[in-house]
């Protein structure tokens, strides 16, 4: 299929909890991947709210000609004050290799260009697709967080 690249990253809000549920319930090998069942609609509204009340987190909807593709979590301020970690990208199955996860990234990077240092980009699981995502991208391997876990970081 041919690649895409416009999207928009969209703030999540309030009423976002079904959006991001919609990309769970349409992503179940990211699931299976990190072990977990695909959290339910309560959880996630659970978690939204966990993000709208934490400042140091930020959360956007990654959409396509109105219709949401993904998601993207992240924390800023973290490991150090002068980075962000992006600790969950996740484009919906049915859109993925359409280029939208790239132009995700693209426009988050330059989002926090002047107010961030570093993005690190947490790895969970065996996922060598995303290792290699995030090595397309330019991010380079910092070290293992565990046994399930690896870290990548590029300089902004």
């Amino acid at each position: 299929m041919m690649p895409t690249r416009a999207v928009e990253l969209r703030p999540v809000h309030e009423d976002a909890a079904p959006l991001v549920h919609a990309v769970y319930r349409q992503s179940p090998r990211h699931f299976e991947r990190i072990g977990i069942e695909v959290p339910a609609l309560a959880d996630v509204e659970r978690e939204v709210e966990a993000i709208l009340t934490d400042p140091q987190r930020r959360a956007f909807l990654v959409q396509h000609a109105a219709e949401t593709v993904g998601y993207v979590d992240l924390k800023q301020r973290y490991p150090d004050e002068d980075d962000a970690t992006v600790t969950l990208i996740l484009i919906a199955e049915p859109h993925r290799g359409r280029g939208f996860g790239r132009a995700a990234v693209e426009d988050l990077e330059a989002l926090l260009r002047h107010q961030t240092a570093r993005l690190y980009a947490a790895v969970y699981g065996h996922n060598p697709g995303a290792v290699t995502f995030w090595k397309k991208l330019g991010y380079r391997y910092l070290k293992d967080g565990g046994p399930t876990l690896s870290w990548y970081y590029k300089r902004l």
